[in-house]
C-alpha cells in the first residue's frame, strides 16, 4: 500500500467488490475531466505480486472518474504505482449521445480531450467500442464491475 493520499498517473487502486479485490489504474489527467481511469476486471483474493501484469491485460472500461477524492477518503486504496500499458498512453477517445436509439435523431459525438466533433450515423464498430464520457459515482463503477459491464454491448 502506498502512503500518500495525492494521486499521480500511473496509481493503482484497489477495489473492493462482492467477487473479491480488482484494480483500476490512473491512466491520464486532464484540466477539464480530470482523471481519467482504467478498469481491470481480474478478482483477486489477496494482492498480487505483480501490478504490471495485472494492468498490462485489456480493461474492462475506461471512464471519467472521481479518484482523487475517494483516495482521500479512503473509499479506495493506492497500491502502487507502476508504468501505463504502451496501450493506454494515447488520450482515449469518448462518445456521447443524445438518444440511445438507432433512429434519425440520434446524434453521437466525440471528444479526444482537445476537439469535439458529431455524427449523425449508426456507430462504427471501432466507435462501439470508444468509452462513454460520464462520471459513474463510486457504488456505480463496482456495479458496473459486477456486471461485467461493457461499453460495446450495454452502451450502443
Amino acid at each position: 500500500m502506498l502512503k500518500r493520499r495525492r494521486v499521480r498517473v500511473g496509481d493503482v487502486f484497489q477495489i473492493l467488490t462482492a467477487e473479491g479485490m480488482c484494480y483500476g489504474q490512473l491512466i491520464h489527467t486532464h484540466p477539464k475531466w480530470a482523471y481519467i481511469v482504467a478498469i481491470f476486471r481480474e478478482f483477486f483474493d489477496e494482492a498480487p505480486e505483480d501490478f504490471e501484469a495485472v494492468v498490462s491485460k485489456e480493461p474492462q472500461l475506461i471512464t471519467p472518474f472521481v479518484l482523487q477524492s475517494l483516495i482521500r477518503d479512503r473509499f479506495f486504496a493506492l497500491v502502487a504505482n507502476v508504468p501505463v500499458h504502451p496501450r493506454h498512453r494515447e488520450f482515449p477517445i469518448f462518445r456521447d449521445t443524445n438518444n440511445l436509439g438507432s433512429g434519425e435523431r440520434t446524434i453521437w459525438w466525440f471528444w479526444d480531450g482537445e476537439e469535439e466533433w458529431k455524427i449523425g450515423r449508426p456507430l462504427a464498430e471501432k466507435e462501439k467500442k470508444y468509452p462513454s464520457l460520464g462520471f459513474p459515482s463510486a457504488p456505480l463503477l463496482i456495479k458496473w464491475i459486477e456486471d461485467d459491464y461493457r461499453v460495446e454491448k450495454d452502451y450502443i
